[in-house]
């Protein structure tokens, strides 16, 4: 009895570890899906998005997830930045956390190629991480409202609405969608000023185009 115990643990242990690597393994192709461009041989610029992709807030994250990789395709579709630069993108799981949300704020200031983040979503993530942001002098745009308390009416325009329910599988975009779909423009947008004043971006080019003071 003790020994088909134990050779059940080892199973349970198995199966855990192998959910944990597909699931680690179909999230990486899900980003390289949406920043992949074979054949290029433009230089690269990063956005990051720290949001929650297991937990309680998943759904959020993916919600964000999916509006940020649409806004991203749609600037490399038209030229990238300054039509000198693709961009990459960069998503880390913060679980609505502070403690991870600060962690993760620390891997994006490590990739120089990072030029802003957007994230925040809870308000226990947005506390902690916007200072530590600061610190690290990188742009962040996290939304004003809780979008865990709070769901205003989203507005959008029809193009967004077909792009977004063709990369969610068909789910429409919400609040949170809109938001980091207008915010990942705008930061976007600075990135493209950061490139016109300055050649190569840079994060303070970026902080600057936005206004942001860091």
């Amino acid at each position: 009895m003790s020994h088909d115990t134990d050779q059940g643990r080892q199973s349970t242990r198995l199966i855990s570890d192998t959910a944990r690597k597909v699931v680690g393994f179909v999230f990486s192709v899900v980003l390289l899906a949406a920043c992949s461009f074979p054949g290029s041989v433009k230089p690269t610029v990063k956005v990051g998005l720290s949001a929650p992709f297991e937990g309680l807030y998943r759904d959020l994250g993916y919600e964000v997830l999916h509006a940020v990789r649409l806004a991203v395709r749609q600037r490399n579709e038209t030229g990238g930045i300054g039509e000198r630069y693709l961009v990459e993108f960069v998503a880390l799981n913060d679980f609505g956390e502070a403690d991870a949300a600060i962690e993760q704020a620390r891997k994006m200031a490590v990739d120089p190629g990072v030029l802003g983040v957007l994230g925040g979503l809870s308000p226990e993530a947005a506390q902690a991480a916007a200072p530590e942001y600061a610190r690290l002098e990188l742009a962040f745009l996290m939304p004003e409202i809780s979008f865990i308390e709070s769901e205003p009416s989203p507005s959008f325009e029809t193009d967004f609405s077909s792009g977004y329910e063709e990369l969610s599988g068909g789910v429409s975009p919400g609040p949170a969608a809109v938001w980091a779909y207008s915010e990942a423009n705008r930061l976007l947008d600075a990135l493209d000023a950061a490139s016109q004043a300055e050649g190569m971006p840079t994060r303070l080019g970026v902080c600057e185009a936005l206004g942001t003071n860091h």
